[in-house]
């Protein structure tokens, strides 16, 4: 029970409470229920006047008319149950993608470093499609059988009240087999999932990274590693095709229990407590009940195999989420930057101890620094993408922790290096998170000043020419000057750059710099940057190492103090 219940295998608490927020479709739920149960009371009715044409009576007004009337309002209404029953599905699968999409994009960074993005994909397809049923196909339908059962022994008991007590006692014999194929069911279904989301996480993985691979021939490596992720998805798949063989034994056992409904429905019709017709309705009502049991073992079993994704979705539920809104709203950022006391730590390693660090506003402040000094996460930290262990960090002597999310990074502009574009035109990607009007005069100003206008030009498209998956039709440095004329349309007062010009030519550096300097004069720019060309731009100086300042200042006072800048900028950094 460990397995169906316990909280490691997937616990039923956070399951219910992930569907409290899901927004079901609670009537559409109820109306397939009320239809349900009306389809039930019409079955009994045609089963009665089924038995009345066996016994022989074939009146046609008190019997044949009102045998296909009810045969006909019985199919009508069961189409109608189908057609409810998929509409429901359709509409479930949506809350809840939506639900699972808007916790993803609010999760914090942190929890993508622990979890394998791409494996999302699985949790919101086909995961979602296992939840679905799981409510449809098993909650809903033990209620609907529920009531199913009660109404037809009523019916039973109506002829005998022994007979009913009698038929009871003979249904449960396939439980003990529904148990054991259940706890099966769930094992290998899980194991299929979690092999279906390795398999889909490494295809989109590999088909995003064709060019490295093939640029360094690794095609066959590559097409084995996506080969053996396709040969544990099938191993599995075909480990579940084994568990078909339940078929046959839940067969033997429903044939052996007709012998017994059949044998017990006899006596009682030979010793005249039943009539002809009594005795072929309670044959006709024992086999839909002997169904309906069977139906409830195919609802645990289901209920087993869909537990897995289930306990993955709910997992994510339960995720501590950014709450980008609950805070004082900034109307604008300025001053200083400052950390006090922070600490911050990767997992277990611990890469910032109590840092102390002033950034003059209105500069150009270059963090530099041997990889892996925590440059990048300075950037990330100061823009609060991930919360600090301990300390503070304040704009203009207040504390960031005390603004909304939203509001504190609508106030920066922050270009990366690998400057991501989502599939789309060019347009659509400058104006991504701009929140106000943008005129196209303001729109080929900014596109002119990070030296994307000639090449938008070119394009019989304009600023419609689609950028390809991920931006795949630019070159690296096209999507950084895109990236830049989106910051430059921002307006913010602070820029943060990490190592944003890295891809870009020479010439193509220097036009960016000079707009930057332009747009951002009095203003703060704090970048990341390891070339000289870049560094000689900034006129503060922050050098890092192993998580720790070990200088900053002027240019000058940097180049006479410390060995590292010295090496970066050459002979040129003299005097500055």
């Amino acid at each position: 029970m460990e397995r169906v219940f316990g909280k490691d295998r997937g616990s039923m608490g956070s399951f219910f409470r992930m569907l409290q927020k899901a927004r079901l479709p609670y009537l559409w739920i109820l109306a397939y229920i009320a239809i349900t149960a009306l389809l039930t009371n019409v079955g009994i009715s045609v089963t009665e006047y089924t038995a009345e044409l066996f016994a022989g009576n074939v009146n046609f007004g008190t019997v044949v008319l009102p045998f296909l009337a009810f045969t006909l309002l019985s199919q009508l209404i069961s189409s109608v149950s189908k057609i409810m029953s998929n509409l429901c599905v359709a509409r479930i699968d949506r809350n809840i993608r939506k639900m699972i999409w808007s916790k993803t994009v609010r999760l914090p960074l942190r929890y993508y470093e622990k979890n394998k993005p791409k494996e999302m994909i699985s949790r919101i397809t086909t995961d979602i499609t296992a939840i679905s049923q799981l409510i449809m196909q098993v909650f809903v339908a033990i209620l609907t059988s529920a009531y199913t059962l009660v109404i037809t022994l009523g019916k039973i008991g109506s002829y005998d009240q022994k007979l009913m007590i009698a038929l009871i006692a003979v249904l449960p014999l396939n439980l003990v087999i529904a148990f054991v194929m259940g706890k099966m069911k769930f094992g290998v279904l899980d194991l299929v999932n979690q092999k279906n989301a390795e398999l889909t996480q490494t295809i989109a993985e590999k088909t995003n990274n064709l060019l490295l691979i093939k640029s360094y021939g690794k095609e066959e490596k590559e097409l084995q590693t996506g080969q053996e992720k396709m040969k544990g998805f099938y191993k599995s798949s075909i480990l579940n095709a084994w568990l078909g063989f339940a078929t046959p034994m839940y067969a033997l056992v429903g044939a052996m229990q007709f012998i017994v409904i059949v044998m017990v429905g006899r006596s009682f019709y030979s010793s005249g407590a039943l009539t002809l017709t009594q005795w072929i309705a309670y044959y006709g009502f024992a086999v839909n009940i002997v169904n309906q049991l069977s139906a409830y073992c195919v609802y645990w079993t289901t209920f087993k195999g869909s537990q897995g994704a289930t306990r993955r979705v709910a997992q994510i539920m339960e995720e501590m989420e950014e709450d980008i809104e609950n805070g004082e709203h900034v109307e604008h950022l300025c001053g200083d930057i400052e950390l006090r006391e922070v600490d911050f730590s990767y997992e277990d390693k611990l890469l910032f101890d109590k840092l102390n660090l002033k950034i003059p506003a209105g500069r150009m402040t270059a963090l530099i620094g041997p990889s892996g000094s925590g440059k990048t996460t300075l950037l990330n930290l100061v823009e609060r993408m991930y919360p600090v262990s301990g300390g503070k960090i304040l704009f203009g002597g207040e504390d960031t922790a005390r603004y909304s999310l939203k509001s504190f990074r609508s106030e920066i502009s922050y270009v990366t290096q690998e400057s991501t574009l989502f599939a789309g035109t060019i347009r659509d990607n400058i104006l991504f998170g701009i929140k106000r009007e943008v005129t196209d005069e303001e729109l080929e100003k900014a596109c002119t000043d990070a030296e994307i206008m000639d090449f938008i030009r070119e394009q019989p498209e304009g600023f419609q020419a689609d950028v390809g998956e991920q931006g795949e039709k630019l070159s690296g440095g096209q999507k950084q000057r895109i990236a830049f004329a989106r910051a430059l349309l921002k307006q913010s007062d602070y820029l943060f750059m990490d190592e944003a010009t890295a891809a870009m030519d020479i010439r193509g550096k220097d036009q960016v710099w000079k707009s930057v300097k332009r747009h951002m004069e009095g203003k703060t720019v704090l970048m990341v940057a390891h070339d000289r060309q870049t560094v000689q731009k900034a006129d503060y100086i922050i050098v890092m190492h192993n998580g720790k300042i070990i200088c900053q200042g002027e240019p000058a006072e940097v180049y006479a103090e410390n060995t590292y800048y010295r090496e970066l900028i050459g002979s040129e950094g003299q005097g500055r």
